[in-house]
């Protein structure tokens, strides 16, 4: 109002403008609303989306190891086996003939000789190794290389790093030992792709000592498995002659 007991004219334009956009700030509100509630959804949707994701990598895991589980279970099935009712044994006049051997018929049959047959597919994998020279004072995570390979059957072991690298699927078997001198100790770990798998201490306050330790564990091809430092009081040395590593395939 101004003075007169008039309106203000730029009142009432203000006025006939809200009036005249009032449906359309009424729909944009209800729009937002809408927005909203559709955002709020979404959000619901890629949380579920997420727990689905993980859901599925679980069973990737779950498949991944039955699939490996299969595959041995199908190496060990494929495996020839001799006939029960085969019996052999060296035969006398041919004792010195390696290639050979005599197969028992029924009575009244007569012997004869047949190859050598291998009863098995599975490749033999095992190797032994040893520390020629001394290592002083090693640290933590030192990896120990066993330089002499005494056997190495497969030449799965490599000398030049201390790994052995699986060639086929298959539960086996590793055991080493450390020698140190007396008043000196040395932890050891067998590690698998970086994971511990079995640990070892040696050392005493007294007597020079070795300690050793073996484990089982499941490998498939492209594992690889060391002998590493984990610890040591200072100045404590790895000793050749009564240090080694070793290992084969159980099955």
């Amino acid at each position: 109002m101004v003075g007169d007991g008039s309106t203000d004219p730029v009142l009432l334009q203000v006025q006939r403008i809200l009036l005249k956009h009032e449906a359309q700030i009424e729909a944009l509100q209800k729009e937002n609303i809408r927005l909203a509630e559709k955002s709020s959804t979404l959000e619901g949707e890629v949380i579920f989306l997420r727990e689905k994701t993980v859901s599925l990598e679980e069973k990737i895991v779950i498949l991944e190891d039955k699939i490996i589980s299969l595959e041995h279970d199908q190496l060990k099935q494929e495996k020839p086996t001799l006939d029960k009712e085969e019996i052999t044994r060296p035969c006398p006049e041919e004792s010195g003939i390696d290639e050979s051997r005599i197969t028992r018929q029924p009575k009244g049959g007569d012997k004869k000789i047949s190859k050598r047959v291998d009863p098995t597919t599975d490749s033999l994998i095992a190797f032994h190794a040893i520390l020629t020279h001394t290592i002083t004072d090693p640290g933590t995570d030192h990896i120990v290389q066993f330089d002499k390979t005494v056997t190495n059957i497969g030449s799965h072991y490599k000398s030049q790093t201390g790994e052995f690298i699986c060639p086929e699927v298959g539960v086996y078997k590793f055991s080493w030992m450390i020698y140190t001198n007396g008043n000196q100790y040395i932890d050891t770990a067998l590690v698998r792709n970086g994971d511990v798998i079995g640990a070892s201490v040696s050392g005493d306050t007294t007597w020079d000592t070795s300690g050793s330790a073996s484990a089982i564990t499941m490998l498939v091809p492209g594992d690889s498995v060391w002998v590493r430092v984990t610890g040591h009081n200072s100045g404590s040395d790895i000793y050749p002659t009564r240090t080694m590593f070793n290992g084969f395939r159980l099955h």
